[in-house]
């Protein structure tokens, strides 16, 4: 075995197989059992009450489930892997790894993270916002044994119910305890030195009073081979609940503490054949997967990040900072719960929920930039770039070359070097959110069940976020290189133009400070009429926003160079001459509300058909990475609210071989108005820079843009269970849509390059306006089959597989340099051996056949040449390599 812990592991496996033979019993496994040929399923999400149930079937408004068993069989090594397997979402393969995942919701704009689909445990978000800057919404929502079930709602009463559900709402339902002693364990391994143990145990302490508790703790290397150990850490969480003798009442505490640290993948290098001229939005560059080569990095298991440059060093406002970024995603939190339920013999019921969350999130990224090229090519153009820039201290210069930090040897020309951008950012986190709900039940044409909601919320974001500039070969393991600039003779003279691998040791970044307050008044009617058949849902939400914000950015350059260093001698560097610190604070006091409605019904053709219509117009208050950087103007006239008007309609048929749900949406995006930010190299207060302007001494212009999105779509989920094949069932998801660009025309400043050298700057116009936006497809498919063989076999042997196929997208473009990359699959597979009726093993691959595609990446520039001259580059994320995993579990 590869590995040495993964190696333990595996042989491990037998063992606990052979003691729990010797052990088995026959008591069912908690959440195992579930029979393929229910007919309808329970769900909670989206009604008002969290002790009320309803139907699936009987749902107004699109709702998609995953129970324990489906993600068992799954197993998604993420939230977004997870949610990958819901129609209408786009999750971008986990490829950023175990979190800091992104996806997106039925063509809604890309923005990063979840910003259109909040992440609910037990009905509560975790924190409030789900669009922080480096401090994604899964970062602490975490699924492992505890987790019951997964309902995600899309509009209609999500809208209502919950705060930023524009798209979807996403609830991860907890298991609790009952008066049956019950657990499990599960010990998972891969090939990539992955060990994890999940564990869960519930039961009664009385009559009343029941607990759980469980968690999950994970070691790993990483899916790319980073050169440490790049995933570490896990939870731990629990619950009592408590319930009076008759039923009326019911309390619950939770509390969940997370400790995770986790790797994050970005882009890596690549080339294609050359291109004659920039992708137009008639003619887009079509990126051909059999014509793209590596660029020293491997597409399967391969990283920019690596020991080598695991550690560095960042100057700013604070002094000298070492930095680690094996440290990685880094959440650590503390998130505590206070449920209860009272139904008041009037009728009435009390319904609160209290949520607070503290601790901090660490982002510790290295991102590439789109430079790579041979040292002699890299070289040159710094010498163009920075050293002539500094040329009074290097009047014998004639190059650049490239060394090994440390007095290492010289970089031969022929290597691959590029620029490394380490994100480093600290977060400090709270947020206490609070939801009341009243509820009354009454008799006028039918029943109606009113709920009069109050929520409020208090959450608080600090946040440090710096850059750092550096230098690294393109190769398996990335080495930091230090650049000298060089004489006639090959000799370096002069400073070093980087300072142990690192070009600036502070480069950009911002401080940010932001105190939010929201409450919210809702209201929902749940009307059940003609002897319960038709069922229909009104409601009406209000929220308010107040926000103070605190930001900073690093604009003001420093020359830090240490005292006793001589300028411009061979121990000084250009590293630190041009530090930036931050400057004037700029403040954003804000008060913001919007309204938000949504009527929906369902109607019961039949006991097992149903039809259902949706019209709701959502909306989304300014997210805290807009108030963060002051992202609107208050003072200028025009929307600060986005809102989505959507339609929809579609049916549900469950029978005991066959489950359908077909939805038919439209939706219309109205986004806030938006300003652009970008430099004005016409200014004369540009200073010069070598052979073209310093771009960062240039002043900053605003200007205004929108971009609207309108999408329909048709969504199907299906599940065939055939009788004459017993055991067998297959699945299938899949979304069809059309969305498309509204509004949208701004300029952005381009660069004008002549080998690799920047020699000026143009504007360019950019407008999109019928253009499907960026990193969405048009088509995905997902088709699940399993088979239980113990029928025919005798064997408890069930294998499965998945096909999950992507649409062709297009990168991060507007409508010029459009690059379009390909449809992709992906595909899955393994079985579940039920040892007993209280143990399993699992082998899983995923990504059998080793596809090689890109989830998302940059457009591919025409002057932006492959290391040879004859090529394009580019940078994208591809997907992981093959990985192989094996687990045991054992119910009790």
């Amino acid at each position: 075995m590869k590995y040495p812990r993964a190696a333990i592991a595996w042989r491990l496996l037998p063992v606990a197989l052979a003691a729990q033979a010797a052990f088995a019993q026959q008591a069912p496994a908690p959440e195992a059992t579930e029979s393929a040929e229910k007919p309808q399923e329970v769900v909670i999400t989206g009604t008002a009450s969290s002790g009320r149930q309803t139907l699936k079937k009987d749902s107004t408004n699109t709702i998609n489930t995953l129970s324990a068993e489906e993600i068992r069989r799954l197993a998604p090594i993420s939230t977004a892997d997870l949610l990958q397997n819901v129609p209408g979402i786009f999750a971008e393969g986990s490829t950023a790894g175990e979190a800091s995942n992104n996806i997106t919701v039925r063509g809604l704009p890309v923005t990063g993270g979840y910003r259109y689909a909040p992440q609910l445990i037990d009905g509560l978000p975790w924190f409030e916002e789900p669009e922080v800057p480096f401090m994604n919404n899964d970062v602490a929502v975490r699924d492992d044994l505890m987790t019951k079930r997964v309902e995600v709602v899309k509009g209609g009463t999500g809208g209502i119910l919950y705060s930023n559900g524009l798209g979807a709402t996403v609830n991860h339902i907890t298991r609790t305890g009952s008066q049956q002693f019950e657990g499990g364990y599960k010990l998972e391994v891969a090939d990539y030195n992955f060990v994890r143990n999940d564990l869960f145990v519930s039961g009664p302490i009385s009559k009343n009073l029941t607990f759980a508790v469980g968690g999950f703790y994970r070691t790993s290397d990483g899916l790319r081979n980073t050169g440490y150990t790049a995933d570490k850490g896990g939870q731990v969480r629990g619950n009592l609940v408590y319930q009076t003798d008759d039923g009326r009442s019911e309390v619950q505490l939770h509390a969940l503490k997370i400790n995770d640290r986790t790797a994050f993948y970005q882009n890596v290098p690549f080339q294609v054949p050359a291109i004659s001229a920039p992708g137009t939005p008639a003619d887009p560059v079509k990126i051909r997967m059999d014509q793209v080569w590596p660029l020293g990095i491997d597409f399967a298991h391969g990283t920019v990040a690596s020991s080598s440059n695991r550690r560095f060093r960042m100057l700013g406002e604070y002094g000298e900072r070492q930095i680690d970024t094996a440290d990685g995603i880094h959440p650590d939190f503390n998130i505590t719960t206070l449920k209860g339920i009272h139904e008041f013999e009037s009728g009435w019921t009390l319904d609160a929920g209290l949520r607070h969350s503290n601790g901090s999130s660490g982002f510790n990224g290295m991102f590439t930039g789109n430079d790579t090229t041979t040292a002699a090519r890299f070289n040159n153009a710094r010498f163009n770039n920075d050293v002539l820039r500094f040329g009074s201290f290097y009047p014998t210069a004639v190059g650049v070359a490239a060394y090994g930090v440390d007095g290492g040897a010289r970089i031969a020309d022929s290597a691959y070097l590029n620029y490394l951008i380490p994100f480093i950012a600290r977060t400090e986190a709270r947020s206490t959110s609070f939801d009341l709900k009243l509820g009354k039940s009454v008799q006028w044409l039918g029943e109606h069940q009113l709920t009069l909601g109050a929520y409020a919320t208090n959450y608080a974001n600090r946040q440090n976020f710096q850059q750092s500039l550096l230098v690294s070969t393109m190769e398996a393991h990335p080495q930091l290189v230090d650049l000298r600039a060089i004489d006639a003779a090959g000799n370096p003279v002069g400073p070093s133009v980087t300072s142990n691998g690192v070009m600036r040791l502070g480069f950009n970044g911002y401080l940010a400070d932001a105190k939010v307050k929201g409450e919210a008044l809702y209201f929902l009617d749940h009307w059940e009429t003609g002897d319960g058949r038709l069922k229909i849902d009104a409601g009406v939400r209000h929220q308010t926003q107040r926000a103070n914000v605190i930001y900073n950015v690093r604009d003001q350059t420093r020359d830090l160079t240490p005292a006793g260093v001589l300028p411009g001698s061979t121990a000084d560097t250009l590293a630190d001459n041009e530090i930036l610190l931050p400057g004037a604070d700029q403040r954003l006091d804000s008060k913001l509300s919007a309204t938000g409605w949504s009527l929906g019904s369902n109607y019961s053709v039949q006991p097992n058909l149903a039809v259902y219509g949706l019209v709701s117009r959502s909306f989304r208050l300014p997210s805290l990475e807009q108030l963060n950087q002051l992202q609107f103007d208050p003072s200028q006239p025009g929307s600060k609210v986005e809102r989505i008007m959507q339609y929809e309609g579609g049916l549900r048929y469950y029978a005991k071989t066959w489950d359908t749900q077909l939805a038919l949406f439209y939706n219309k995006f109205s986004p806030r108005d938006q300003y652009v930010d970008f430099r004005d190299f016409t200014s004369p207060s540009c200073t010069p820079a070598g052979v073209t302007v310093d771009i960062n001494s240039c002043p900053l212009v605003r200007e205004f843009y929108r971009r609207g999105i309108e999408n329909v779509g048709l969504e199907l989920e299906a599940a065939w269970r055939p009788s004459e094949v017993k055991g067998l069932e297959l699945r299938f998801n899949g979304l069809v849509q059309d969305p498309k660009v509204v509004d949208a025309n701004y300029r952005t400043v381009k660069e004008l390059r002549v080998n690799d050298v920047v020699t000026g700057y143009t504007f360019e116009q950019i407008g999109e306006d019928g253009r499907r936006p960026r990193r969405l497809a048009a088509v995905m498919a997902n088709l699940q089959a399993s088979w239980d063989l113990k029928p025919y076999t005798g064997l408890p042997l069930k294998p499965y597989a998945k096909y999950t196929y992507f649409g062709s997208r297009y990168s991060e473009s507007q409508d010029v340099n459009v690059t379009l990359y390909p449809a992709y699959y992906h595909l899955d597979g393994g079985f579940i051996w039920d040892f007993s009726q209280k143990s399993s093993i699992q082998f899983h691959v995923s990504n059998i056949t080793n596809r090689l595609s890109f989830t998302e990446g940059d457009p591919v520039f025409v002057d932006l040449k492959g290391p040879n001259g004859a090529t394009n580059r580019g940078v994208s994320r591809p997907l992981f390599g093959r990985t192989l995993r094996a687990m045991y579990t054992y119910f009790f």
